[in-house]
């Protein structure tokens, strides 16, 4: 009992670590940001950030995997209702938009984080953490390919393809050039289905 307490209270002072950390890298950057700032923010002491983390980089990458799984059980929540191709295709790409729209602080910083040196070195770690999903992603397009209900393609081109566009929308969008209008989620995950659909599809 006494080790399932401590067990909930590390969690806890985790999580609100992570949550401070988040809205100080929003709010003054990743580069501004310390380890003090952090621990004002969690109401942690210096002791148990780095009992949980090390030094900043270190929460750094802690943070990415964090929103990352966030986005991707989210995502893997409403996939499960869709069971043809173009309801795989549309899901992926209209999620992809509306979770930054709703998370955007989150979504900001896996689109700036991802190629900080911090968040790269640690590209092993990440995978083997986040790895699993992209894997699934991967064997259900090349099932309804074989399958006729997409175009068959090398495999290396299908992400391209479904995210590629909606990837550059938000990285425009995260650098504060452009707004989320409602409804561009339909926009581009019509644009996706025509680039995967086989040939004939309506």
């Amino acid at each position: 009992m006494e080790k399932e307490r401590r067990s909930s209270v590390g969690e806890r002072s985790r999580r609100a670590i992570l949550d401070a950390a988040l809205e100080c890298f929003s709010r003054l950057g990743w580069a501004a940001t310390t380890i003090e700032d952090i621990r004002k923010g969690s109401g942690a002491s210096v002791g148990s950030v780095y009992h949980h983390f090390g030094a900043k980089e270190g929460i750094a990458v802690a943070l990415y995997i964090d929103c990352l799984r966030q986005h991707q059980e989210a995502l893997r929540a409403r996939l499960e209702r869709e069971v043809d191709a173009e309801g795989f295709v549309r899901e992926v790409v209209t999620h992809h938009i509306a979770w930054s729209r709703a998370n955007p602080d989150a979504a900001r910083y896996l689109i700036q984080m991802r190629r900080d040196e911090s968040v790269a070195a640690a590209e092993p770690e990440i995978q083997e953490a986040t790895g699993g999903p992209v894997r699934e992603a991967y064997e259900r397009l090349k099932a309804y390919a074989k399958g006729g209900q997409l175009l068959k393609l090398p495999s290396s081109a299908y992400l391209p393809l479904l995210l590629g566009p909606a990837q550059e929308l938000l990285r425009v969008w995260a650098s504060g050039r452009v707004e989320l209008k409602p409804g561009i989620e339909k926009v581009f995950s019509d644009a996706a289905w025509r680039s995967l659909r086989p040939e004939g599809a309506p």
